[in-house]
């Protein structure tokens, strides 16, 4: 009988003792401690277990008699001799059967098939183990997390919008933080698609940059039409590379230069999701914004308030609105919307108004 290299009889067919040969299926060195067998175990069983091959029934075959070779070569390392101790053939050399010391029946009865479901079981019972531990505090520390900045946030909200100071500037706030969302939603969705389909030009040579300049980029003036009247308005000046505003008086071009394709058109009208931009004569002369879809727009008083002007009342110009209100998030000829409420107008001049106390509120003068 031939002899291992550590000096033990070999008694399998690559001329190894048990035990080292239980190390050379898990891939180890001779002089192992058990730590580094735990380590190498669990890191094979996650390699070749059955389950990541059940596409391909051949692959998965093959996988489930890894895991038999890897789980009896840790159970002898593990156990010592009294678990029996594994068989193993070197896949490059071609074993020489001796029948009277190694008959086929042997063989035949290592690999049973209704001993898979108990090794898949106890597989899976360890690996449920050692994660579920892990995984439950996690699960619980961010669920706690995130219901207590929901608890936070709406606290915040009652208390802001219910106070008449704070009221305008809240929602004020809001409309901003759900732009920013908004928009950076919109920009890694658009990132990951590019990285999804690649960029078709990516081998193409860049076209040259234009000159970079920081000249403000001017925006074409704007025009309130008030009745019989059209008033030219401010142009807005915006720094390059900020996003211009849209503004009335705008053609369908230049929105689209501004928003880019509308999600959707119909007559005079374009929708970006739930926002409405309104034309009349090719140029704008309306919008409803969606709170949870906003658009940069804008609109410029005509003219300077009148000193210690601080509300406006019946017989109000749109320029007095729109100085002490801002820009409305409803825009028309005769009715400003600012969320739930409403100013109403005949020509340029206010004829009544709409408050919605859960809503902005309005600076009008005390009646």
């Amino acid at each position: 009988m031939s002899t291992c290299a550590c000096g033990k009889p070999a008694d399998t067919f690559g001329g190894f003792c048990g035990r080292c040969a239980a190390l050379q299926t898990l891939g180890l060195e001779p002089y192992t401690s058990l730590a580094e067998i735990e380590e190498a175990y669990r890191t094979l069983v996650k390699v070749w277990h059955p389950d990541r091959f059940q596409s391909d029934p051949r692959l998965r075959q093959a996988a489930e008699e890894k895991l038999k070779e890897i789980n009896a070569a840790h159970d002898y390392l593990a156990f010592g001799a009294a678990v029996e101790e594994p068989r193993f053939v070197a896949e490059e050399r071609e074993p020489v059967p001796e029948p009277e010391e190694q008959p086929a029946e042997t063989f035949k009865a290592r690999e049973p098939m209704d001993e898979e479901p108990d090794e898949l079981k106890r597989v899976l019972k360890r690996t449920r183990r050692r994660s579920g531990k892990k995984v439950l505090p996690r699960v619980l520390f961010l669920a706690g997390g995130i219901a207590a900045m929901v608890f936070l946030w709406i606290s915040m909200d009652f208390v802001l919008s219910a106070n008449p100071k704070t009221q305008r500037s809240w929602e004020e706030f809001k409309t901003e933080i759900s732009r920013d969302v908004h928009a950076g939603i919109v920009r890694l969705w658009g990132n990951a698609t590019d990285d999804l389909h690649g960029s078709q030009a990516e081998n193409a040579l860049p076209p040259a940059a234009p000159a970079q300049s920081n000249e403000p980029v001017p925006v074409p003036k704007a025009t309130v039409k008030t009745g019989a009247k059209t008033k030219a308005v401010a142009p807005a000046r915006v720094v390059s590379g900020a996003k211009p505003y849209i503004t009335p008086g705008l053609t369908p071009t230049e929105v689209l230069a501004v928003l880019g394709n509308p999600t959707s058109s119909s007559g005079e009208k374009m929708f970006y999701n739930g926002t409405e931009i309104d034309f009349r004569d090719g140029h704008v002369a309306g919008w409803k914004i969606d709170p949870k879809n906003p658009i940069r727009v804008k609109l410029w008083p005509d003219q300077a308030l009148v000193p210690g002007q601080h509300a406006y009342a019946i017989g109000s110009s749109k320029g007095d609105v729109i100085a002490l209100q801002g820009t409305p998030t409803f825009f028309s000829d005769n009715e400003f919307g600012y969320g739930g409420s409403r100013v109403y107008f005949k020509g340029d001049h206010v004829v009544g108004w709409k408050e919605d106390p859960a809503s902005v509120g309005l600076r009008v003068v005390a009646q």
